[in-house]
C-alpha cells in the first residue's frame, strides 16, 4: 500500500507564528523600558511645570474658626513688578487677594498698577532705597538716597505715587543703609502720613527705624515676616510655604513677600489650596496692617 503524501498547506500557517512568537517576544522584551521611558517623561514634564497635585495631596479639611472666619490668615506680597506683564496676569488669574508691589519708572509700572487695581488686587509702591552696597548695588529709578534734602525727598516720592496709581502703601526696595537712618525715615513716614498711606517695612536690616517712628506718628505700619524664594527655586519656595503651614500652631497672622519669578508663581498655585485645606485665609494686607 502506498503512502499518503503529507500536505503542504500547513507551512504558511507555521511562518505566520514564527513572526507572531517574534512580534510578541519583541513587545515582553521592550515593554519595560517603553514604560519606564514614559514615566520618567511624565516626572520631567511636572518638573518643568512645577505643579504636582498628586505629589501635594490635600488634607482633611480644618475646622480652626471662629464665627466663620478662620484663626490664622495670611497675607502675600509679590514685589518687583513693573517690568513685565505675565507675572500680573498669573496673579491675577489666580483669583486670590494677592498684593502687587510696584516699581516704579520701570515700562509697565502704571499698567501694573491699572489692571491689579481693577482686579480687586491691592497696590503698593515699592519704593527703591539706599542701600549700604549703593553705589556698587543700584535700587534703580526713583531711590531715595541719604544725601538727599527734605525737599528733594518729597518730589521724588511724590514722582513715584505718580508712576504707581492707586498705591494704598508703601513698602521698601533695598533701603539697609536708609532705613537705618532716623532723620531722613521721619521726612518720609511724616510724608507718608499727610497721604494716610501706611508702610510694610520689608526688614533688610535688623536696625531699622521703621517701628519705632511708626508708632511715634500712629502711622499704619506692619513688618514682613518671611521671605519665600530667595534662591528662585520651586522645590524650596514650596517647602517653604509648606513649612509654614505645618507651624501653623505658632503663628497667627503671617506677611509673606515673594517676587514675581515663574518658580514662586507655580509654587503659589499649589500652596493656595493647601493653605485652605489647612483652615488659613489668604487675606489682603490692609487686614493685617494697625
Amino acid at each position: 500500500m502506498k503512502k499518503k503524501s503529507k500536505k503542504r498547506g500547513n507551512r504558511p500557517h507555521s511562518a505566520y507564528f514564527v513572526i507572531w512568537l517574534s512580534v510578541i517576544f519583541l513587545f515582553i522584551a521592550t515593554a519595560p523600558y517603553v514604560y519606564f521611558h514614559f514615566k520618567n517623561m511624565t516626572k520631567k514634564a511636572e518638573a518643568e511645570k512645577g505643579l504636582s497635585v498628586k505629589q501635594y495631596p490635600l488634607p482633611s479639611p480644618a475646622r480652626e474658626t471662629i464665627d466663620g472666619r478662620s484663626t490664622r490668615r495670611v497675607a502675600i506680597i509679590i514685589d518687583d513688578i513693573g517690568y513685565e506683564p505675565r507675572p500680573v496676569a498669573d496673579i491675577i488669574a489666580m483669583k486670590a487677594p494677592i498684593t502687587l508691589s510696584i516699581l516704579p519708572h520701570c515700562p509697565y509700572s502704571r499698567e501694573a498698577a491699572v489692571q491689579g487695581h481693577r482686579a480687586g488686587k491691592e497696590i503698593l509702591l515699592h519704593l527703591p532705597m539706599e542701600p549700604h552696597e549703593y553705589p556698587d548695588k543700584n535700587p534703580g529709578d526713583g531711590a531715595l538716597l541719604l544725601s538727599m534734602s527734605e525737599p528733594e525727598i518729597r518730589r521724588t516720592v511724590e514722582e513715584n505715587l505718580k508712576s504707581v496709581p492707586y498705591a494704598r502703601g508703601v513698602n521698601n526696595h533695598m533701603g539697609s543703609r536708609f532705613m537705618e537712618n532716623e532723620k531722613q525715615l521721619a521726612r518720609v513716614f511724616k510724608q507718608l502720613f499727610e497721604k494716610d498711606l501706611f508702610f510694610v517695612d520689608s526688614y533688610t536690616t535688623n536696625r531699622t527705624r521703621g517701628p519705632r517712628l511708626a508708632q511715634q506718628l500712629g502711622m499704619r505700619f506692619a513688618g514682613r515676616d518671611v521671605f519665600i524664594d530667595n534662591n528662585s527655586d520651586f522645590t524650596e519656595t514650596l517647602e517653604i510655604l509648606k513649612g509654614l503651614m505645618d507651624e501653623k500652631n505658632n503663628w497667627k497672622t503671617l506677611i509673606i513677600i515673594g517676587h514675581p519669578y515663574k518658580s514662586t508663581i507655580d509654587a503659589l498655585k499649589v500652596a493656595l489650596p493647601l493653605f485652605q485645606a489647612h483652615g488659613i485665609a489668604i487675606v489682603p494686607l490692609s487686614e493685617l496692617v494697625s
